[in-house]
């Protein structure tokens, strides 16, 4: 021990350290079969030297933050069901709590009911591998219940005057051969479905609780695959999923993004975003999968790569509810029947496509607020609520399939001033 600095190289001492409520903890090494780890309220832990684990017993979680904490340079390994990293939520106040250079290999988990407060600083987190599916406390809404991610902050206070703020920096899980289980990075603050709302018509998670007030997220390679049965019709999860009571200053997807399973959404929005950029790929290849699709308020959304979806009913962009001020998209393609390349149903102000929307398929089920909905793969469909400023899609708007119209417009083009499609005017 040396300046209030303890240096641990095995679990006896490691765990004394936690015990004696050491300020500050250094690990050397790789240690294993560890029990839980609490940390107490202003403890730093960090790694020195390479190749720094710890290894938790089977069945048991793992490190167990309160408040005031720094955890830096580790990794950290329990079963991928269990939380590796998660919230003791014992604190009204969680201080700041800083993670960086942190690997996993089950679940990051920071949820919490009981704080008020709290400034959450994350940077270079990846989740190598873990399972979500079975957690509890699916947030609900607009017809379906959403499987958390496994790298979760969930601020899921019921009280309006719980805020949290949050900047996240370079998250990334998964790989293909080993996706995350359940949704990949989930963000999602404690608003619900009103106690009063008709649940046969889909409401949407209005009631006031607990906010995350996310100022940036940046995001690597993204793998997840919910694992929902096929034909499900309640149950979502989504690759980067921004969450009801959250306000995004700025969301950008620097790396690739890609589902594998039905219902798995690959960017999903329900809170209050100002700017949201894909810089790389949106892949889907489940049934019932969208590319990118919106359920909350977005100011700018810019998608600089390919959306490309694979299965049945695996739509390229949707606006179903909320507010879109500007988007822009480089291209979208969809491979299966039923799947629509766009489909809009509220207003918005200015979309512009780069180049082409197409599809592929024929006729197909798709998932649409909680039902099965029997759908042909429209390349532009506007639905009754639709209307906008511009629609200008400089490519085409193509079906590729010849049973199938291009564009299907339930509401006449006129709601929008401005469409155009190849460089002409659509009235």
């Amino acid at each position: 021990m040396a300046g209030n600095v303890i240096l641990v190289k095995d679990s006896a001492s490691l765990q004394e350290a936690v015990y004696l409520q050491a300020a500050h903890i250094e690990v050397a090494g790789r240690i294993t079969d560890l029990p839980s780890l609490k940390l107490s309220p202003g403890t730093r832990l960090r790694g020195v030297g390479p190749g720094v684990e710890l290894h938790f017993k089977e069945g048991l979680p793992g490190l167990l933050l309160s408040a005031d904490h720094q955890i830096a340079n580790l990794r950290l390994v329990t079963d991928e069901t269990q939380i590796a990293l998660g919230l003791a939520d014992d604190a009204d106040d969680l201080g700041t709590l800083t993670i960086s250079n942190v690997r996993t290999l089950g679940r990051v988990h920071l949820e919490g009911s009981r704080a008020k407060r709290g400034a959450l600083k994350l940077d270079g987190i990846h989740v190598e591998r873990a399972d979500a599916r079975m957690a509890a406390h699916r947030p609900a809404g607009f017809g379906v219940e959403v499987l958390i991610g496994g790298l979760t902050v969930y601020n899921f206070s019921k009280d309006k005057s719980s805020r949290w703020t949050l900047d996240a920096r370079n998250l990334s899980g998964g790989s293909k051969d080993h996706p995350l289980l359940g949704s990949g990075v989930f963000i999602f603050g404690g608003w619900f479905i009103p106690v009063d709302a008709d649940p046969g018509h889909a409401p949407a998670p209005t009631q006031e609780g607990g906010t995350i007030e996310l100022t940036l997220l940046t995001t690597g390679e993204i793998h997840a695959n919910g694992g929902i049965p096929q034909g499900t019709s309640n149950l979502i999860t989504g690759g980067v999923f921004i969450g009801s009571g959250v306000h995004a200053q700025s969301v950008v997807n620097e790396g690739p993004t890609t589902t594998y399973g039905p219902n798995d959404m690959v960017l999903d929005n329900w809170g209050k975003v100002a700017s949201w950029i894909a810089r790389a790929t949106v892949t889907s290849h489940g049934s019932s999968g969208i590319g990118f699709v919106n359920f909350g308020d977005i100011d700018t959304l810019k998608v600089q790569a390919q959306i490309e979806t694979h299965g049945m009913g695996a739509r390229g962009f949707n606006l179903y509810d909320g507010s879109l001020k500007q988007a822009e998209f480089q291209s979208i393609t969809t491979n299966g029947d039923g799947a629509i390349g766009m489909q809009l149903f509220k207003p918005f102000g200015t979309i512009i496509v780069e180049q082409d929307i197409r599809t592929k398929g024929g006729e197909g089920d798709s998932l649409v607020r909680g039902k099965l909905v029997h759908l042909k793969a429209h390349a532009l469909s506007l639905k009754p609520g639709a209307k906008g400023n511009e629609l200008n899609v400089k490519g085409q708007a193509i079906a590729e399939n010849s049973a199938v119209p291009g564009c299907d417009f339930s509401t006449p083009p006129s709601v929008i001033s401005k469409i155009e499609i190849g460089g002409k005017p659509i009235t």
